[in-house]
This record gives C-alpha cells, structure tokens and sequence, in this order.
C-alpha cells in the first residue's frame, strides 16, 4: 500500500507541466517507517512526502544519474527518509508503458529498497479536473510490473494544489538536476515550491 502527500504530488505535476513536450524522470521519497506490531510488514507500505525531479530531455543511466542518486541519498540520511519510487514520463505523447531506460533505473533503486514502485506518467490523466492522478504505479511481482493503483492513495488536495500551482505559472520555477548542473543557484530541492503550497489555501 502507498500513499502520496500534496507536496510530492505537486512537485512531480509542476515538472510534468514545465516540460510537457519532454521526456522526464524523478526520485519519490518516503518517510522511513518502523512497526511495532510484529503482524504489519511498515516496510511495504510508502509514504512518499517529497519528490526530487531528475531531468528532462535524453534520460539515460549517465553519470550524471549516480551523481544526482548519491547526493539525493544523502539529504535522505539527514530526513529520515528513503528512495522509495521512480517516476518517468516518456516523449512520446501517447506511450505510458516503461521502457528499457525506466525498467534499468527501478533496478538500480530496487537493489537498496525492494519495495521501491514504478509511477509511469499517463499523459491521457494530466487533466485533473477529470482525474485524481495522472500517472499509473507498478510494483514488481513474480518478475512483473503490475498496476497497483487500487492501493495507491491520492488526496483531493494534492490534485487542487496542483492544478493551482499551474495556474500561478509555479511549474515554471521549478528546477531538475539538469538546471541545477547549469547553475548551483538553481536548487533540485525546490524548497520554493513548498513555501508555495504552505502559503495556499483551500
């Protein structure tokens, strides 16, 4: 079972909106939980409460990939948080079904967490004034990618603060990777976008 808060919603939505025109790529990140009650598995079930956008353009396992993953699980160590998903949108408009580079990716992510999930973005669910998500999660089972939607939760906010974000042109100041190897100055940690949503309302 999952679940995702309004920011890491948000964040994934306003990079999806910055380059609709792209392919793109993001770590999710959950918080690290720990059960007390020896009959509930706290591993298998993800909060994700921030979402760090990756690139967009050419994604590849360049690099420049272990550099973002390592500085990413570095600020993870100092949260108490963990890489717990992966989301990928791919250029081709109609194709929401992963590919080699997101299938090699999860990989890499499931080695230091088997319960990482897939999130491929549905460009046929970007409309949230229709949808409660624009994308589809996919947990690796048997040696298959399957949908585990029904137990992936989404609030009405998220949605809402998403699309409000938008229309204040928000997708526009948030930065990847791939703006912050072109300037230092330009921050993957987008703490811009939380102070957003902190001052809105509802």
């Amino acid at each position: 079972m999952s679940e995702i808060n309004t920011l890491a919603f948000t964040k994934m939505f306003l990079h999806l909106a910055k380059y609709p025109e792209l392919a793109v790529n993001g770590i999710l990140l959950s918080e690290r939980t720990s059960s007390t009650n020896d009959d509930v598995d706290s591993s298998s079930y993800l909060h994700f409460v921030d979402c760090i956008p990756l690139f967009h353009g050419i994604l590849s396992l360049s690099p420049m990939l272990e550099v973002a993953l390592s500085q990413i699980d570095a600020y993870c160590s100092t949260r108490n948080l963990m890489i717990a998903g992966y989301y990928h949108a791919n250029e081709n408009y109609s194709d929401p079904n992963p590919n080699f580079t997101a299938l090699k990716i999860m990989e890499k992510i499931k080695d230091n967490n088997p319960n990482a999930v897939l999130f491929m973005i549905d460009n046929s669910l970007v409309d949230l004034t229709e949808n409660d998500r624009f994308y589809n999660v996919f947990a690796l089972a048997d040696k298959t990618w399957k949908n585990i939607n029904d137990s992936h939760i989404v609030g009405d906010e998220s949605r809402l603060s998403a699309m409000n974000l938008v229309k204040r042109k928000q997708h526009r100041q948030i930065n990847d990777f791939d703006n912050h190897l072109d300037s230092i100055s330009n921050d993957w940690r987008n703490p811009n976008i939380r102070n957003e949503l902190n001052a809105s309302s509802f």
